[in-house]
């Protein structure tokens, strides 16, 4: 987009767009002073529609014109023959430009769906994010996660669908545990009758679909078949499908006795704060109830419908019922449903319910949309009072609404690693986690270990502090300026937080974090050889942490560079009593941070014989530790980051025990790449083909350069050098030749 024309008046050209505007459907893009497009939408009339943003009649009350009047400088518009090519116009438009005042129902990411390819010979129910244009089939989105996995797990239990990928399915020999535990039928290795398999398949559609009446009718017609031809096993598999397809219909609630699927959507907003509640009835039931919050939302209610309902269903995966129940029509409706009709193949109805059981249906979407808006707005009102008893009990100078919290985890006295976990508003931030691994203490000592995770950890902390553009422009004034000894770092603490890359879902807090939730491995003062093989994380991370100790001009330039993914938290917790808590204070006053709050959270026994366990909070300077009760919303902040570093050590310190165990000699030779050294091992076959390799049979694998042949001889010599009297004639390596001149 183009700025708007200097020579020209703005509000004269935007004036003279709109009287030029045509009466046929099309897109409109609002663009502001910048040049950015700030909105987009579709109408039926676009004269009609664009210019009544900027009439002036007082009849038009809507929050969001004075707004729109300011930032607009520029309009332009696209033709379009009929309403639904306005409406997928529009869906394109704005995946394009990102406009900041359309609906977003994602950040930097998709919700999870449930993926059933039916192409393969043995199909699988699993997840993913980003649905393809495969042919296979896609069920949800779902707004959790957990729901997601929830689901999953339920299908897994019941319909015996195979579970391992079709890598792990090839190459095995033998059934796995879940055939054990008749969760599976394991088409891998055993006979299994494809018939039978076609038929779970088709069940568990149905039962993602939420057409359970006829998924019952199914399994029931199945058993009775089996029960006649005395195939009791498959009838027993039925029997506990159909259980559990009824236990999933009592908790259905029956709103509407007709033979349609509908998706009713309710609206609640205050401001620019908008509750959308979608509720999925099949057959009548209830089938779920889905809650997305917008914000930001400055356009009236119609606009904010169309918008999610372009964003909602123009998602790969979502159903899209026979009737869509909305309490205000969008611009375009004709031309949304006639975009719905295509999308799902048959004839789809957007309408607003005037009467009839269409309309309590409506109500209850509009209830719980308003009910869910309140719930949101009291959890964020009781996280400022259990944020405020924390800053109370501790005695804190602002409100901890960033915590970190260390702990060291070792495998006696081996792979010792410590983990920095980190809290936002009491919630799990996993991508600002990060894992050391400890290189210089002795084996089994965690004080050591604490003291140099910390400092590395504190040290980074200052260097972003002293980059940060507030402590520039206090630089003179300030102690901690650039070229001062690091005792004299100027006291306080940032509110910005750790950052860190996590390769895993960020969505919704899961209860059970996996593998993938290990963030990047932070090496420190080791070389790249000593890294483990399955490090993750980004470059920038991976090379902020390999400075030595006496590196710090490197760390700050680091730290400017990567803006405040260093800066200190509000409240940094260690797993221990007052031993842990003397060793993180020292490692923070030896690097001159003397105002960071920093406390010690241990369970210790509350009387001599050991009969109850309570949690102590440990302060500087303090020699008993203060008792949290169980029921504390202090203690539910710090135990939570307490144990989530503690899982998260545990986690990290078997990753670098696995990497240290399956670790290939190879490895450590410096001069020689990935690459390279999967070249080596694939075409040679072993280490031990390596070693015996002559120097025209390294030189001869692909990839492989002089280069490398050297870096390799100056840790692995040539078989050939240990027979120095063999005549060069009888071969023309390169290295026999070079052995007789030596």
């Amino acid at each position: 987009m183009v700025n708007p024309s200097a020579k020209q008046d703005p509000e004269a050209l935007l004036a003279a767009k709109l009287a030029s505007l045509p009466t046929t459907p099309g897109c409109y893009l609002f663009i502001d002073k910048a040049g950015a497009v700030v909105y987009v939408g579709k109408a039926k009339s676009l004269r009609s529609r664009v210019r009544s943003y900027f009439q002036e009649s007082g009849s038009d009350a809507r929050y969001f014109i004075p707004i729109l009047r300011k930032i607009v400088a520029d309009l332009e518009t696209v033709v379009t023959a009929t309403e639904k090519e306005a409406a997928v116009l529009e869906n394109e438009l704005v995946k394009q430009h990102k406009p900041r005042f359309n609906v977003k129902l994602r950040d930097d990411k998709d919700f999870l769906c449930l993926k059933l390819d039916t192409q393969k010979a043995w199909p699988m129910l699993e997840t993913v994010r980003r649905p393809a244009p495969d042919k296979a089939r896609y069920f949800g989105p779902y707004h959790s996660a957990t729901s997601a996995r929830r689901t999953l797990h339920l299908v897994n239990k019941h319909f015996q669908l195979r579970t391992c990928s079709d890598t792990e399915m090839a190459s095995r020999r033998r059934p796995c545990l879940q055939y054990q535990i008749k969760r599976c039928l394991a088409p891998c290795v055993m006979d299994v009758d494809r018939e039978l398999y076609t038929e779970m398949v088709r069940s568990v559609a149905l039962f993602l679909e939420g057409r359970h009446d006829e998924l019952t009718g199914e399994l029931t017609t199945r058993m009775r078949d089996a029960s006649r031809e005395l195939e009791f096993e498959r009838a027993a598999i039925y029997r506990d499908q159909l259980r559990a397809v009824e236990a999933v219909r009592e908790a259905q609630r029956v709103v509407y006795v007709k033979d349609v699927d509908q998706d009713v959507v309710g609206i609640y907003r205050e401001g620019t704060l908008v509750e959308v509640e979608v509720i999925l009835v099949r057959r009548g039931r209830v089938t779920d109830t889905l809650s997305f919050s917008l914000r930001n939302m400055e356009l009236p209610d119609d606009e904010v419908l169309g918008g999610f309902l372009n964003e909602y269903y123009g998602v790969a995966s979502t159903t899209i019922p026979d009737e869509v129940l909305v309490p205000v029509l969008p611009d375009g409706a004709e031309g949304v449903a006639e975009w719905l009709g295509d999308r799902r193949g048959r004839k789809v109805a957007l309408f607003v319910p005037q009467r009839g059981p269409r309309v309590d249906l409506l109500k209850m979407a509009n209830e719980n949309a308003a009910h869910a808006f309140r719930e949101k707005q009291r959890s964020s009102d009781d996280l400022e009072a259990r944020l405020e008893e924390i800053r109370e009990r501790l005695r804190l100078p602002t409100l901890p609404r960033r915590i970190e919290c260390c702990d060291i985890s070792h495998l006696g006295g081996g792979d010792t690693v410590g983990s920095i976990v980190a809290l936002l508003d009491g919630q799990p931030d996993k991508k600002r986690y990060r894992s050391f691994n400890v290189k210089s203490v002795a084996d089994g000592d965690d004080y050591a270990a604490m003291y140099e995770v910390l400092s590395r950890r504190f040290r980074r902390g200052k260097a972003a502090r002293q980059a940060s553009p507030a402590s520039t422009a206090d630089s003179e004034a300030a102690p901690g300026a650039e070229g001062a000894p690091e005792s004299d770092v100027m006291e306080g603490v940032t509110e910005s937080d750790m950052m860190e890359s996590d390769p895993a879902e960020s969505d919704a807090l899961e209860s059970d974090a996996t593998e993938g939730d290990l963030a990047d491995e932070d090496i420190g003062s080791a070389t790249a050889s000593d890294a483990p093989p399955e490090t993750e994380g980004t470059p920038v991370s991976a090379a902020a942490e390999r400075e030595s100790a006496g590196s710090g001009g490197d760390v700050s330039r680091r730290a400017e560079a990567g803006g405040g993914e260093w800066d200190l938290p509000d409240l940094f917790v260690v797993d221990g009593g007052r031993g842990q808590l003397q060793v993180a204070l020292s490692a923070a006053r030896d690097l001159g941070l003397h105002g960071l709050p920093i406390v010690g959270l241990a369970k210790e026994r509350e009387t001599q014989t050991g009969e109850k366990l309570v949690d102590r909070v440990y302060l500087p300077g303090q020699k008993n530790g203060i008792p949290l009760r169980s029921t504390s919303s202090a203690l539910f902040f710090l135990a939570r980051a307490r144990d989530e570093a503690h899982r998260f050590a545990n986690h990290a310190r078997k990753r670098l025990g696995k990497a240290r165990r399956l670790r290939s000699e190879i490895e450590d030779i410096p001069g020689l790449g990935s690459a390279v050294r999967t070249a080596l091992l694939r075409e040679l076959g072993s280490m031990e083909g390596v070693r015996r390799a002559t120097d025209a049979q390294i030189l001869g694998v692909t990839g492989v350069t002089k280069r490398h042949l050297s870096a390799l001889r100056k840790v692995i010599p040539s078989p050939e050098s240990s027979q120095p009297d063999a005549p060069a004639e009888d071969t023309g390596d390169l290295s026999k030749a070079r052995g007789l001149t030596r």
